[in-house]
Protein backbone atom coordinates (compact mmCIF):
# COMPACT_ATOMS: atom_id res chain seq x y z
CA UNK A 1 0.00 0.00 0.00
CA UNK A 2 1.62 3.23 -1.35
CA UNK A 3 1.73 6.30 1.13
CA UNK A 4 -0.77 8.14 -1.05
CA UNK A 5 -3.51 5.25 -0.43
CA UNK A 6 -2.89 4.53 3.52
CA UNK A 7 -5.95 4.79 5.61
CA UNK A 8 -5.93 8.03 7.55
CA UNK A 9 -7.87 8.45 10.73
CA UNK A 10 -9.82 11.72 10.90
CA UNK A 11 -7.93 14.23 13.19
CA UNK A 12 -11.63 15.40 14.48
CA UNK A 13 -12.13 11.89 15.47
CA UNK A 14 -9.31 11.47 17.29
CA UNK A 15 -9.21 14.64 19.36
CA UNK A 16 -12.87 14.21 20.07
CA UNK A 17 -12.05 10.86 21.80
CA UNK A 18 -9.34 12.88 23.66
CA UNK A 19 -11.76 15.66 24.68
CA UNK A 20 -14.29 12.89 25.88
CA UNK A 21 -11.99 11.41 27.68
CA UNK A 22 -10.70 14.63 29.50
CA UNK A 23 -13.81 15.64 30.04
CA UNK A 24 -14.88 12.73 31.46
CA UNK A 25 -11.82 12.96 33.95
CA UNK A 26 -12.39 16.03 34.75
CA UNK A 27 -16.36 15.90 35.89
CA UNK A 28 -15.15 12.52 37.70
CA UNK A 29 -12.80 14.92 39.96
CA UNK A 30 -15.92 17.75 40.20
CA UNK A 31 -18.32 14.90 41.13
CA UNK A 32 -15.44 13.16 43.85
CA UNK A 33 -14.78 16.80 45.46
CA UNK A 34 -19.12 17.26 45.67
CA UNK A 35 -19.38 13.79 47.09
CA UNK A 36 -16.55 14.51 49.62
CA UNK A 37 -18.39 17.59 51.23
CA UNK A 38 -21.54 16.07 50.95
CA UNK A 39 -21.78 12.12 51.57
CA UNK A 40 -21.87 11.10 55.74
CA UNK A 41 -19.12 9.63 56.90
CA UNK A 42 -20.91 6.18 56.17
CA UNK A 43 -22.23 5.61 52.93
CA UNK A 44 -23.51 2.67 50.66
CA UNK A 45 -20.56 0.63 49.44
CA UNK A 46 -22.32 -2.28 47.42
CA UNK A 47 -25.40 -2.73 46.22
CA UNK A 48 -28.09 -5.89 45.12
CA UNK A 49 -29.02 -6.82 41.97
CA UNK A 50 -32.16 -4.16 42.38
CA UNK A 51 -30.28 -1.61 43.57
CA UNK A 52 -30.30 -1.80 46.83
CA UNK A 53 -27.66 -1.01 49.57
CA UNK A 54 -26.58 -4.15 50.87
CA UNK A 55 -23.03 -3.08 52.92
CA UNK A 56 -22.08 0.32 54.13
CA UNK A 57 -18.44 1.73 54.42
CA UNK A 58 -16.74 5.02 55.64
CA UNK A 59 -16.83 7.74 52.70
CA UNK A 60 -12.84 7.49 52.46
CA UNK A 61 -12.75 4.17 52.21
CA UNK A 62 -15.12 4.53 49.12
CA UNK A 63 -12.99 7.48 47.38
CA UNK A 64 -9.55 5.29 48.36
CA UNK A 65 -11.20 3.08 46.04
CA UNK A 66 -13.40 4.66 43.24
CA UNK A 67 -10.66 8.36 42.83
CA UNK A 68 -7.54 5.93 41.52
CA UNK A 69 -10.15 3.99 39.39
CA UNK A 70 -12.02 6.79 38.01
CA UNK A 71 -9.27 8.84 37.01
CA UNK A 72 -6.42 5.79 36.65
CA UNK A 73 -8.24 4.09 34.13
CA UNK A 74 -8.61 7.03 31.88
CA UNK A 75 -5.80 8.29 32.00
CA UNK A 76 -3.74 4.80 31.51
CA UNK A 77 -5.80 4.74 28.44
CA UNK A 78 -4.83 7.76 27.22
CA UNK A 79 -1.39 7.77 27.30
CA UNK A 80 -0.17 6.65 23.70
CA UNK A 81 3.69 5.52 24.38
CA UNK A 82 2.10 3.17 27.02
CA UNK A 83 0.41 1.22 24.34
CA UNK A 84 3.05 1.96 21.93
CA UNK A 85 5.97 0.41 24.15
CA UNK A 86 3.76 -2.91 24.82
CA UNK A 87 4.59 -6.08 22.48
CA UNK A 88 2.00 -5.99 19.54
CA UNK A 89 1.84 -9.80 20.58
CA UNK A 90 -0.17 -8.90 23.34
CA UNK A 91 -2.63 -6.49 21.66
CA UNK A 92 -5.73 -8.13 20.35
CA UNK A 93 -7.02 -6.05 17.53
CA UNK A 94 -8.98 -6.95 14.34
CA UNK A 95 -7.07 -7.03 11.52
CA UNK A 96 -4.22 -6.10 14.02
CA UNK A 97 -1.26 -8.35 10.93
CA UNK A 98 -2.28 -6.86 8.31
CA UNK A 99 -1.80 -3.03 9.18
CA UNK A 100 1.37 -4.38 10.77
CA UNK A 101 2.88 -5.85 7.31
CA UNK A 102 1.59 -3.28 5.62
CA UNK A 103 3.87 -0.29 7.74
CA UNK A 104 1.08 1.35 9.02
CA UNK A 105 1.97 0.91 13.01
CA UNK A 106 0.71 4.69 13.43
CA UNK A 107 -2.68 4.11 11.74
CA UNK A 108 -3.02 0.90 13.95
CA UNK A 109 -2.11 2.60 17.33
CA UNK A 110 -4.58 5.59 16.14
CA UNK A 111 -7.56 3.52 16.02
CA UNK A 112 -6.32 1.91 19.25
CA UNK A 113 -5.75 5.39 21.03
CA UNK A 114 -9.40 6.53 19.52
CA UNK A 115 -11.15 3.31 21.16
CA UNK A 116 -9.08 3.50 24.42
CA UNK A 117 -9.68 7.11 24.85
CA UNK A 118 -13.36 6.38 24.19
CA UNK A 119 -13.68 3.57 26.89
CA UNK A 120 -11.76 5.57 29.47
CA UNK A 121 -13.68 8.45 29.31
CA UNK A 122 -16.96 6.54 29.58
CA UNK A 123 -15.49 4.64 32.42
CA UNK A 124 -14.97 7.64 34.11
CA UNK A 125 -19.14 8.80 33.35
CA UNK A 126 -19.48 5.33 34.91
CA UNK A 127 -17.44 5.96 38.13
CA UNK A 128 -19.20 9.48 38.60
CA UNK A 129 -22.58 7.86 38.20
CA UNK A 130 -21.60 5.59 40.75
CA UNK A 131 -20.30 8.38 43.68
CA UNK A 132 -23.74 10.02 42.42
CA UNK A 133 -25.63 6.89 43.17
CA UNK A 134 -23.97 6.42 46.96
CA UNK A 135 -24.27 9.95 47.47
CA UNK A 136 -27.82 10.06 46.65
CA UNK A 137 -28.20 6.91 48.93
CA UNK A 138 -26.05 8.47 51.95
CA UNK A 139 -29.39 11.35 51.94
CA UNK A 140 -31.84 9.38 52.11
CA UNK A 141 -32.98 9.25 48.59
CA UNK A 142 -32.90 5.97 47.26
CA UNK A 143 -32.84 5.17 43.64
CA UNK A 144 -35.90 3.99 41.98
CA UNK A 145 -35.55 0.06 41.39
CA UNK A 146 -33.91 -1.02 38.20
CA UNK A 147 -32.36 2.55 37.84
CA UNK A 148 -28.86 1.16 38.70
CA UNK A 149 -28.90 -0.54 35.41
CA UNK A 150 -28.95 2.87 33.72
CA UNK A 151 -25.21 3.77 34.12
CA UNK A 152 -24.05 0.14 33.59
CA UNK A 153 -26.55 0.02 30.30
CA UNK A 154 -25.02 3.66 29.26
CA UNK A 155 -21.23 2.54 29.62
CA UNK A 156 -22.30 -0.90 27.70
CA UNK A 157 -23.32 0.94 24.46
CA UNK A 158 -20.62 3.36 24.37
CA UNK A 159 -18.14 0.62 24.49
CA UNK A 160 -20.13 -1.69 21.94
CA UNK A 161 -20.41 1.58 19.68
CA UNK A 162 -16.60 1.82 20.02
CA UNK A 163 -15.63 -1.39 19.51
CA UNK A 164 -17.66 -1.42 16.27
CA UNK A 165 -16.34 1.86 14.83
CA UNK A 166 -12.85 0.00 15.68
CA UNK A 167 -13.96 -2.81 13.59
CA UNK A 168 -14.71 -0.97 11.31
CA UNK A 169 -12.04 1.07 10.91
CA UNK A 170 -9.67 -1.38 10.36
CA UNK A 171 -11.73 -3.60 8.05
CA UNK A 172 -8.85 -3.88 5.24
Amino acid sequence: MTSSSAPRQNPLEATAALVFATVSILVFIGASIWFWTQAPETVASHFDASGQPDDWSSKAGMMAVLVPLGIGFPLIFSIRWIWEKLPTAIINFPNKDYWLERGEHAYLYDCLMQFLRTLGGSLALLFTTILVMILREGRGASMPTGMSFVPTVFFLVIAGLATWRTYRQLKP
